[in-house]
């Protein structure tokens, strides 16, 4: 008797995906993904801008700023307040160009690693109604997939699975920063060992919760709750993490998750699950 479905079964899931979707007609779903995905971007990306700018405004027309300008100009004629007023003249000064700089640098920081869960939640409709898709093609049933109901579950799904990766990205980059330098600090020797090895299983863990995610659409069209979901996607064995590791790669790596990673990621990861789902239902109930 076989087993759970394993990570190359899960793997094979994502890329078979688009062949699924060529042979059923359903190729228009990449121009829907593709115009979402870059309006959510470009509007993110120009609203982070847009506050940064403000906030640099604020810090140029600050009144500690005038203080320190007035300082540097009534300065008395010793040494020490000379080099002070001439320090408090220079940063004032050099402040303007130097917070552009680094605004820039924070919002292309953002653009890399927030953006794109915000992008996810408002593609969260679109996946489930994908799923939907697939599964009713995967059936051979030819009704529509879209109701505002499945609009509404969708964005509050894609919202929370949204959240849920975001904080999954940043304790395990956390946990993962702290180990290393710990064990780098007491135990000098092991830290490429430790290094190599919480390297490979942030990506696993990171992996297996992208490729999850994914169920929450199955799950929720069974009407199965968090816990109860999660308990599902365990059931699967390591597909859902096969399946999550190029939806993780796509994600993580710069300057890929925008444009292809938002697009191809959650389009495989959406169709790849519902393959790996109706597989393991045809395993158990063999006709």
């Amino acid at each position: 008797m076989r087993g759970k479905p394993t990570f190359m079964e899960g793997w094979r899931a994502f890329w078979m995906s688009f062949r699924f979707m060529q042979q059923h007609g359903m190729k228009s779903w990449i121009l829907f993904f593709a115009i979402a995905a870059v309006v959510a971007w470009g509007g993110m990306a120009c609203a982070w801008w847009y506050s940064l700018g403000l906030l640099r405004e604020a810090i140029l027309e600050s009144s500690f700023l005038e203080i320190w300008q007035s300082s540097a100009v009534t300065a008395d004629g010793s040494f020490w307040s000379r080099s002070t007023g001439l320090l408090k003249h220079i940063i004032t000064r050099g402040l303007g160009p130097v917070l552009q700089i680094l605004f820039a640098a924070l919002a292309l920081l953002l653009n890399m690693k927030v953006t794109k869960f915000f992008v996810l939640a408002v593609l969260g409709p679109l996946i489930a109604m994908l799923s939907e898709r697939a599964a009713a093609v995967k059936d051979d049933d030819s009704e529509s997939s879209w109701s505002w109901k499945l609009f509404l579950k969708g964005t509050i799904r894609g919202v929370k699975s949204a959240m849920l990766l975001f904080l999954v990205e940043l304790s395990l980059t956390g946990i993962l920063g702290i180990g290393s330098f710990l064990v780098a600090l007491f135990i000098p020797p092991l830290a490429p060992l430790v290094a190599v090895l919480s390297s490979l299983l942030f990506v696993a863990l990171g992996s297996w919760f992208y490729g999850a995610a994914m169920f929450d659409c199955i799950w929720e069209r069974y009407g199965l709750g968090s816990r109860e979901g999660l308990r599902s996607s365990r059931s699967l064995g390591s597909a859902p993490m096969g399946l999550g590791f190029p939806l993780y790669l796509f994600m993580t790596i710069p300057f890929l998750a925008f444009p292809l990673g938002l697009v191809f990621g959650p389009i495989g990861g959406a169709v790849g699950a519902v393959l790996i789902h109706k597989a393991s239902l045809n395993l158990e109930n063999p006709t």
